[in-house]
């Protein structure tokens, strides 16, 4: 969404709740942070500044009171109509449908929801299948739908006012009618990507109490745990699964820097330092909980969006989805995986919005064309890159632009972007359908669609343009590390090791290769699935193995050697404080060869195949040929020295 400090937007109608008692701070913090930038200039905007003095704890001391009772009800909503073919997968870098035939997400933003109103906005305007009417006219497929942790526990009845045109949803609970706008849009063949927009009932994105998905050690506002945060998505989730047409669970917008319990220090984001505040853990544990739950459900993780400081504070930056090509998301069910990001012409990689507080940092828009290309490839455009340990889906899942914005700048970002989108063949969801919103895609009314303005020729050729089509088959790489605990892409729940931190391809992949720092690459290329439908699997640890059952001999001379049972290829590997202790061995759906051969990486990267990329950075790595499986695998006191790399087909 677009937002207000540490995503500023000129010329938004902005609901500015940042509540502090103090008037003086509420000066400073407000007005440093947004007069500076020249954004209040609605009198909407300017009773918003005055009540900040007149009620400095506001709406979010009012949620705390209103919203004790988080029993929301999970009874399961389900519609008759099943278009497209869903469940949706991921197969590489694409989504795909329930036939693996490419699904391409052109979405749009229905916000509203995780607002103040408690309900998406249009509905005090026209009849609910009028405002779905005008998606589709559009040619959008998908919808975005925000919503507040706080709307899901709101149970009291919405504002007739609000929902003024659609008089059958009188009397009804947020939710309720939350409900039903995903009925009417299921219902007309759009899928839904349920998004959880900010804890509290307010607009986003500032430096507020929403920018993590927790918020605690408040002695006013609302303090939602992380365990508060799961139970409430895997609620959303059981609530949907009967309606397939909802296909997706966007786990949280913009996590970024936010104010820590009731004060203005800075909480950072991190991701992988295996604290509170990692969104690279919660999410990873929040998707495993989503899948187990639902197996349909693509689970969406949208890149950190600014962590470090405020600007005024000092300083701080965009990752986006770089942290990705250190350390992925890792789910057992890999081909439920999708990456999100947003972008936006007035922001930059140091830039917030606001150049009182961020002068000096170039925006989207300044960036010459080459420049604008090689930040986003390099920030979230790299993941859709096939073939590659980290490669999956990635959703520009914000985007947007003013009808009324006359300069150069603005209107060649939004081309450029435009032809990002189109060359990497990505998938996209435009901010916001909203007609109430001046970047919307609505009449003021919401009466009709907009398409005479300079935006159009641009929507037009993202919708029109529909890339790759057809059916998907990919070939599959994903990474793993246990240098500081487990890393587990499979079904496999047993602690097949115990007292080792192990890592488990995904079911179906097969270990390809192995480095000296704990790391690995694991692959089905050129052989799609190869684990025996019986699920059997063997262990070999701590200890050599007694048996050559490769028929080669002392493979490894003066090495400790585990090696996989015939028929079984190395779907895992473990590590003991001492170092590597073991192999987790899969049971083969084929037949395997016995024609193997040893690669020693101990001293230098050993590569028969350069594809996964470089999947252990900075370490030396081994790793056998495209079609050749890991037998087994050798170590020298806890050092992972070589692989025995045998060939698939006899």
């Amino acid at each position: 969404m677009r937002k207000s400090i540490l995503v500023a937007s000129p010329g938004k109608n902005k609901s500015i709740r940042n509540r502090i008692s103090i008037g003086l701070l509420v000066y400073l913090f407000t007005h440093i942070f947004l007069i500076g930038c020249n954004e209040i200039s609605s009198p909407k905007e300017t009773e918003t500044i005055l009540s900040l003095f007149l009620n400095p704890i506001g709406s979010i001391a009012e949620s705390s009171a209103q919203f004790q009772n988080r029993n929301a009800t999970s009874s399961s909503l389900s519609t008759t109509t099943v278009n497209p073919s869903v469940p949706f997968s991921t197969d590489g870098r694409y989504i795909v449908d329930a036939n693996r035939n490419r699904f391409k997400l052109k979405s749009v933003n229905w916000y509203g929801a995780s607002d103040t109103q408690y309900v998406v906005a249009g509905l005090d305007k026209q009849p609910i299948a009028h405002i779905v009417s005008l998606i589709q006219e559009w040619g959008f497929n998908s919808v975005r739908l925000p919503f507040s942790n706080l709307m899901l526990h709101r149970n009291t009845a919405v504002s007739n006012e609000s929902v003024a045109a659609n008089p059958q949803f009188f009397g009804k609970t947020p939710l309720e009618v939350y409900d039903a706008t995903i009925q009417a849009l299921t219902q007309a063949g759009i899928v839904v990507i349920l998004n959880n927009h900010t804890t509290f009932s307010e607009w986003c994105c500032g430096y507020d109490y929403n920018g993590l998905w927790y918020h605690t050690g408040s002695s006013f506002a609302y303090n939602q745990t992380t365990e508060m945060w799961q139970a409430d998505w895997l609620m959303m989730i059981r609530r949907y699964k009967n309606n397939p047409m909802v296909v997706g669970a966007d786990l949280r917008n913009e996590v970024r820097t936010m104010r820590k319990g009731d004060t203005h220090i800075p909480d950072s984001p991190n991701w992988g330092m295996n604290d509170v505040n990692d969104w690279h853990k919660a999410s990873q544990e929040m998707g495993v909980l989503i899948t187990q739950e639902n197996s349909n459900i693509l689970v969406i993780v949208e890149g950190i969006n600014w962590w470090g400081l405020i600007p005024i504070l000092g300083s701080g930056e965009r990752p986006h989805l770089k942290p990705i090509k250190d350390l992925p998301v890792h789910l057992p069910l890999s081909n439920k995986l999708v990456y999100a990001a947003h972008n936006y012409a007035y922001i930059g990689p140091n830039h917030n919005g606001d150049d009182s507080t961020s002068g000096g940092n170039i925006k989207y828009r300044d960036m010459d064309e080459n420049t604008f290309k090689s930040t986003v490839q390099n920030e979230w455009g790299y993941v859709v890159t096939p073939e590659m340990y980290y490669s999956a889906p990635v959703w520009l899942s914000e985007f947007g632009a003013s009808p009324s914005s006359s300069g150069a700048q603005d209107q060649e970002w939004l081309r450029r972007l435009t032809d990002v989108l189109i060359e990497r063949d990505m998938d996209f969801a435009y901010w916001p359908l909203n007609g109430n919103d001046e970047w919307g895609l609505l009449s003021s009314d919401w009466s009709r669609t907009l398409k005479e303005d300079w935006r159009f020729q641009h929507l037009n050729r993202l919708l029109s343009t529909n890339g790759r089509t057809g059916f998907v088959q990919e070939n599959h790489f994903s990474n793993l590390w246990i240098g500081s605990g487990n890393d587990n892409s499979s079904t496999i729940t047993n602690d097949w090791d115990n007292g080792a931190n192990k890592g488990t391809c995904p079911d179906g992949y097969r270990l390809n290769g192995l480095s000296t720092n704990q790391k690995a690459l694991c692959t089905d290329i050129g052989t799609g699935n190869l684990w025996n439908s019986n699920r059997n699997y063997n262990v070999q640890a701590v200890y050599e193995t007694p048996t050559r059952y490769h028929g080669t001999g002392d493979w490894a001379g003066g090495f400790t050697k585990y090696e996989c049972p015939q028929n079984f290829y190395v779907s895992g590997f473990s590590k003991r404080s001492w170092g590597t202790s073991g192999i987790l061995c899969s049971q083969s759906g084929i037949n395997l060869s016995n024609s193997c051969r040893t690669i020693w990486f101990d001293r230098g990267d050993n590569r028969a195949s350069n594809k996964g990329g470089d999947w252990a950075y900075g370490s030396y790595k081994g790793q056998c040929g495209d079609q050749e499986y890991v037998g087994g695998i050798a170590q020298r006191n806890g050092g992972a020295s070589a692989l025995l790399c045998c060939r698939i087909n006899p």
